[in-house]
């Protein structure tokens, strides 16, 4: 019979088993060839790359996307070869070359790999337009969709060229392990563990040590400047942070969970259960046999949560502290009286005067002698205070939408306007020494802090609110003056039109500030970025699940007796698939627990060393991280309950 025959008929065999990998190398090759598409398509790069930096970036993708796929499917094909190396053994005592074996590998390989890129570029092609068209409508790009192609030659040509090569890659390895392999050794390898690892209390509990230790090490960050990161460096901190947390979880995992469980099976009164006297002593033998693919499950899952949850903040963050940057929909200074009058009438012939409401306030300038002054302070165009008049303040925050917290002040206390949190409040309490002409001095004394800014930081970051009577007494003094424009209106923050009509009377005024143009930028900016890690992040996704998926179908299938022992042991159908749930959990919520932890920690790192926390509003934080891992654990439970009915099946197949 001819190898190809055979191939064909094997595959076709045992569908059901190929099907997933099959399904799951056609999920990774519709993101590389979705990838290969967009950065190959001229007319979107033109459109959001303007000095190289997408290119740049989609080249340096392009090698990871390129490696892991090489990874994933050498992974697969490995799992494969064990399944398959009994048949193997078979055709070599009916006579069969190892280069006959190598070649029906290969065939199979070659019939599977050209099934899952076909799907592949089909599902890429339809993700690539869908795409195009959601940046289009994000970003407000005119492109004409109809002058794109569904399919991109040169995607298609790389695509394929790449699945070749990998062909190739796997036939060598294939190869490799068919020439020093014996016969016997092919038809045993199927059932071939590693050694069982010893365990050690030592190692259990240094490695325990090591990967808490990682972790609090990453959360120090919170300390501010307080911490070992601002006190030591961040290179060197990054680095024993990493190497804490990769150290700890391998011990960890070969050591810790081992001892844990074997703790756990002297325990005669938890061991002595039906289901539990079979799955303790399993879980002991899985974690040793399989610590390996476990510890690079659980940093990869780490990472992959990481680079999900990070680019969540990153994307969610920086728009939603645009309330803070502009707190008004549009507001600028006046630097001639008639700009608001034009203001005005630009946007009645835009919108409408029922649709915004204005008002105008003027803030003093001033400065102070004193030595234990803000940061805010020094943080403007200019050192100095700008001081507002409690009433134009709650006014302002009533005409934004916002409560306002105070009602009135005593004649010389203050609310100082904080740029960024201080929830130890070091400044309540503080009297500023004012510097008044003639060389008079008045001082005011801070009564509380607030993240409440009416006036964006543009215009004011060190801004002080005062009583009515001492700003009217100062307002008469010839001090330097701002008057600010702020304009609010139902969906004015998102109002284009609003933002189009103002443009051009204040295209001469560099401090005019609009949250629509402010957002947009922010998305038009980084959408390549976040696009670009998002298809690193669906490939780990698919990577890690598929891998948790074969390897739980590999071990239930190798202990398909111990199975059928248990039933003849008077085990129920619905006991013995109890059991094959435990051990499939387990397996799954080690690398995913420990990950999820991981990924914890490292987003508290991130955030405290690349965001600048200008909400002081801890939800905030944990809104788009939430989600991102909410998400995440979704998509791992269906790959559970995938992986469990597929268990099940094969233990009891109809």
């Amino acid at each position: 019979m001819k190898l190809t025959t055979i191939a064909f008929k094997n595959v076709r065999k045992n569908l059901s088993f190929y099907s997933l990998y099959l399904f799951s190398v056609a999920l990774i090759l519709t993101v590389f060839f979705t990838f290969m598409s967009f950065s190959l398509n001229d007319i979107m790069m033109s459109k959001i790359s303007e000095d190289g930096r997408v290119e740049t970036m989609t080249r340096t993708i392009s090698v990871f996307l390129m490696a892991f796929v090489l990874f994933y499917m050498s992974y697969s094909n490995q799992f494969f070869m064990k399944r398959r190396m009994k048949e193997l053994g078979i055709y070599t005592l009916l006579g069969y070359r190892k280069s006959a074996m190598l070649a029906l590998l290969t065939i199979e390989n070659i019939l599977i790999s050209l099934g899952a890129l076909l799907i592949g570029i089909t599902m890429g092609a339809l993700a690539h337009k869908g795409i195009i068209a959601g940046v289009s409508l994000l970003l407000n790009l005119e492109i004409n969709t109809s002058s794109i192609p569904l399919f991109n030659g040169k995607a298609v040509f790389y695509s394929a060229v790449f699945v070749f090569a990998v062909i190739l890659v796997l036939s060598l390895s294939n190869w490799r392990l068919l020439r020093k392999t014996t016969l016997l050794s092919l038809v045993r390898l199927e059932k071939t563990v590693e050694k069982p690892i010893k365990v050690r209390v030592s190692a259990a509990i240094l490695g325990l040590l090591l990967m808490i230790s990682g972790d609090l090490l990453a959360i120090d960050v919170i300390r501010g400047k307080e911490s070992l990161w601002k006190s030591i460096g961040v290179a060197p901190m990054g680095l024993s942070m990493v190497l804490m947390i990769a150290v700890g979880t391998s011990f960890v995992i070969y050591s810790f969970l081992p001892y844990l469980f074997r703790k756990l099976e002297h325990r005669k009164g938890l061991l002595y259960k039906d289901i539990a006297i079979v799955t303790i002593p399993k879980f002991i033998y899985r974690i040793r046999t399989n610590a390996k693919t476990l510890i690079m499950l659980s940093l990869l899952i780490a990472g992959t949560l990481g680079v999900f949850g990070s680019t969540a903040l990153t994307m969610y963050y920086p728009v939603a502290a645009v309330n803070r940057i502009i707190p008004s929909a549009l507001e600028f200074p006046l630097e001639k009286p008639e700009q608001a009058d034009r203001a005005v009438q630009a946007l009645n012939e835009a919108i409408g005067s029922e649709q915004f409401t204005v008002q105008q306030s003027t803030l003093i300038k001033i400065q102070s002698q004193s030595d234990n002054l803000p940061a805010e302070y020094a943080l403007g165009r200019e050192p100095g205070f700008e001081l507002m008049a409690l009433s134009d303040y709650n006014r302002l925050l009533h005409q934004q939408g916002k409560k306002a917290e105070y009602t009135q002040l005593e004649e010389t206390h203050s609310i100082l306007i904080k740029y960024r949190s201080d929830p130890k409040q070091r400044d309540v309490g503080q009297i500023y020494r004012l510097s008044l002409p003639d060389n008079q001095l008045l001082d005011i004394t801070v009564r509380d802090t607030t993240l409440s800014n009416p006036i964006g930081f543009n215009i004011s970051v060190g801004t002080l609110i005062v009583s009515d009577e001492i700003y009217h007494r100062l307002s008469g003094l010839g001090l330097p003056e701002i008057s600010v424009m702020s304009i609010d209106g139902k969906n004015l923050r998102d109002s284009k039109a609003a933002y189009e009509a103002l443009r051009p009377v204040l295209k001469d005024n560099p401090y005019f500030a609009s949250s629509y143009a402010r957002t947009y930028d922010i998305m038009s900016g980084n959408s390549s970025t976040f696009l670009l890690l998002g298809f690193l992040t669906v490939l780990f996704f698919i990577a890690a699940g598929s891998i948790l998926y074969f390897h739980n179908i590999s071990a239930v299938s190798y202990e398909q007796s111990d199975y059928e022992i248990l039933g003849k042991m008077g085990y129920s159908k619905k006991k013995i698939k109890k059991v094959i749930r435990n051990q499939i959990l387990v397996m799954y919520a080690i690398p995913f627990g420990i990950g999820f932890i991981h990924s914890i920690c490292g987003l508290i790192c991130y955030k405290g060393l690349l965001i600048d926390d200008i909400l002081g509003q801890s939800w905030q934080i944990f809104v788009p991280v939430a989600m991102a891992l909410v998400i995440a654990g979704v998509i791992f439970g269906i790959y559970y309950l995938i992986t469990r009915r597929t268990c099940y099946r094969t233990v009891f197949p109809r």
